[in-house]
Parts: C-alpha cells; structure tokens; sequence
C-alpha cells in the first residue's frame, strides 16, 4: 500500500471509523462477496441478497452470465453509488475452452501470445453493452492444461473484458472455431474465492442476527465498501467535509494527505480523516504538483459522486 504524503496535520473529529460500524451502520456502505453458483443471473442473485438483508437497494459490479459462477460483489443501500467506480477493477478467471478440432499445448499457447497486454476486443452480440472495438488489458493469460478438444486456462484482466469473446477469437486464430464451456472468476475487487460466501450461508448469518441476536457471522459477511475500494486516496479536512458533499470541488487548502502518485485526469477516493468514504473525485493536477502547492487555493479534485453527507 502506497503511504501517504501528509500536507497538514489535523485532529479528527467527524464521523466514525468503518472499523466501528455496527451492522445495521455497515448496510447502509457495505458489500457482501457472494459465490455466484451458475444458473441465476447476476441481477437476480443481486435480489436475493436485497431479500435476505431485507434492505431498499442492492447493485452488484462486474455482470457474470447465468452460466458463469465465482466471485460477485454485491453493494448495499448507498455503496451503490459506487457501482460505476468498479467497472474497469481488474479481475481473475479460470475456464475451460472447447475447440472444434484437437490443438496442441504448444499451438494454443502460441495464440494465447496474441492476447497479452492491451488488445481491442468487440463485445459479444449477448452482451448488454454497445458493440464497439475498445481497449481491454490482459495481465496475464496462461494455459494450464490441455485434453483432447478441450483446454484449462487462468487469466488476470482488466474490468470489461469478455473471456467469452477471447475464446472465439482464439479459435479463429487456431482455424478451428472455438467457444468458452465453463468459466468461473476467481477474484474480484480485491477478494478471492475463500473469501466469498452463498446465498445460503447469508441466508443462516441473517437468521442467526434476527432470532438469536447473534451478528457474529454477519459482521464478517458485509464489508465495509472502503474494504473494496482501492483507487488512490486523498484525505480531506473535517471543515470541508460538508461544502464537498454539497456541490463544491476539492481545493488544495482542504487536503490533509494524498498519495503522491495521483496523476491529472485519475479518479480517486476522497475519505475522512478517520477513514470513511466521502466521494469519488477526478484529479485536476498531479500529486506532486499539489504537494509542491500545498499552501496554494487552486481546485485540486472535481467531484463526481458523493456516497454520504457530512
């Protein structure tokens, strides 16, 4: 984790540590990391996790199809907000691809070379996003395992990008045809399978919380969202908390820290001093310009969405 540049010390005051929410605090900014089964849709499981919590809203981040299990973020009542700030987080699939004729390790992992690093990719036609060329990164593609028509890979990808149309268009390269038989996403928003939970064992947590009074396995269940939220930070003073959340911008007076490496035009999280989510923000300058200014009034941050009010 990248420390801090402190511009002014402050003595908080305001607000509360996420860490010392209660349960019924941490569903109103909370995220439960649910293990999609296949079957149900991303919405539709997004729903269920509405019903069990019996609260007024819920938005899941990163679409898995009906047939696609793993790692499904789910947000609550006003980390909802948030949705848009997850699209391009990165995120780690296992699947297995199906070719129409046998290939060998060593020629499917030839083409695999072609889709490393940036690439342009078309969203399939059953996708529900509009049907442009776009840029997606590929951190790393691997072939795991090959047995007769069918091969085992693991791949680590920026947000929006579809395994589905890699797989076809690894078969066009093979001349073969090919197509995706099963996928699962390993990882998301910075967790990973161990750490995602069924509908079921929500199910039993809320069960446990209503007729026993017991919260002890919900608290684990629902995250804070700042737990799943790691764009750059800057840390804003308590006196302009409530102009930034009332349709003001951030100016460079009203920093306390930052994380040096913000470059102009990069979204960031703006927090409290005490560490709770206030709003997302595009930067106007770089960070060392902002620390070079640090006694200066210039607006520093333009804000996009506020996630509470102060």
């Amino acid at each position: 984790m990248t420390k801090l540049t402190i511009l002014q010390d402050e003595s908080y005051s305001k607000g509360k540590k996420p860490s010392e929410r209660s349960v019924k605090e941490k569903t109103r900014f909370g995220v439960v990391i649910v293990n999609k089964p296949c079957g149900p849709s991303s919405h539709e499981v997004s729903a269920f996790v509405k019903k069990i919590l019996q609260v007024e809203k819920t938005g899941h981040t990163g679409t898995l199809d009906q047939d696609v299990s793993g790692v499904l973020p789910v947000l609550i009542n006003d980390a909802c907000k948030a949705v848009p700030f997850f699209i391009k987080e990165r995120k780690q699939y296992v699947g297995v691809m199906h070719c129409e004729e046998e290939k060998s390790f060593a020629q499917i992992e030839k083409v695999f070379e072609n889709f490393k690093g940036k690439i342009w990719q078309k969203p399939p036609l059953e996708s529900a996003v509009a049907k442009k060329l776009r840029i997606r990164e590929v951190y790393s593609l691997e072939l795991l395992e090959v047995e007769g028509k069918n091969s085992l890979f693991k791949c680590d990808v920026e947000g929006g990008f579809y395994v589905r149309k890699l797989c076809t268009d690894a078969g066009e390269l093979l001349g073969c045809g090919a197509k995706m038989a099963e996928l699962r996403r390993t990882k998301a928003a910075g967790f990973a399978e161990k750490d995602a939970v069924t509908l079921q064992d929500l199910n039993d947590a809320k069960w446990l919380s209503d007729q026993r009074k017991n919260n002890s396995e919900l608290e684990k269940i629902i995250h804070n969202l700042e737990d799943v939220t790691t764009l750059k930070k800057v840390i804003a003073s308590d006196d302009v908390l409530k102009p930034i959340t009332t349709g003001a911008n951030l100016a460079i007076v009203g920093i306390n820290a930052l994380d040096k490496t913000i470059r102009k035009g990069e979204v960031v999280q703006v927090l409290t001093g005490k560490g709770e989510l206030v709003c997302f923000a595009t930067a106007l300058m770089n960070g060392n310009t902002i620390i070079e200014n640090k006694d200066g009034y210039g607006l520093a941050f333009d804000v996009l969405r506020v996630i509470q009010a102060f």
